[in-house]
């Protein structure tokens, strides 16, 4: 008896094991946030996608290219090309609190903007890249990418949140 009791009380346990694995949940809902560092999502762009020479933004031309307070970030890695000859540029960023994610989405959105209106009269291929961006939020992360392989870097972001 004792042996059957302990067989259906282990039985029981796995079915409830088995189908919380199977829920994801969210931050909000409870569920485990995923920490990952924005330079290891950045570095995992720079390196499956083919770029020219870029630089690295630090706290001052970020507030100058994309009017945006390093402040409200807990961490970021944003990167623009070397010479205005090209769009491709792409940023990773971490908000320290979730009710800044707008305020970065419409930095990112003003930061493709200005990248159009710059090319919009000078190279028409760039200008037609620079219009086929990638952004996307995930809980406190957001990317930016301009690049003829935007899938790729989506394919990449998307793969941290799995």
């Amino acid at each position: 008896m004792k042996k059957k009791l302990l067989g259906i009380l282990l039985s029981a346990v796995m079915v409830v094991s088995l189908a919380a694995c199977g829920e994801q949940s969210t931050p909000e809902e409870g569920g485990q946030e995923v920490n990952v560092p924005v330079k290891e999502i950045g570095d995992k762009i720079l390196e499956e996608l083919e770029w020219g020479s870029m630089i690295p933004l630090d706290d001052e031309t970020l507030l100058q290219f994309y009017e945006l307070d390093a402040s409200l970030l807990e961490e970021y890695d944003a990167n623009m090309p070397m010479m205005n000859v090209t769009t491709q540029e792409y940023s990773v960023f971490k908000v320290k609190d979730v009710k800044d994610v707008e305020t970065v989405e419409a930095a990112i959105v003003k930061r493709a903007e200005a990248v159009q209106k710059s090319f919009e009269q000078y190279l028409p291929d760039q200008y037609e890249n620079a219009k086929n961006y990638y952004t996307e939020t995930n809980g406190k992360y957001l990317v930016f990418v301009i690049h003829e392989n935007v899938e790729k870097a989506e394919e990449i972001f998307k793969g941290y949140f799995k």
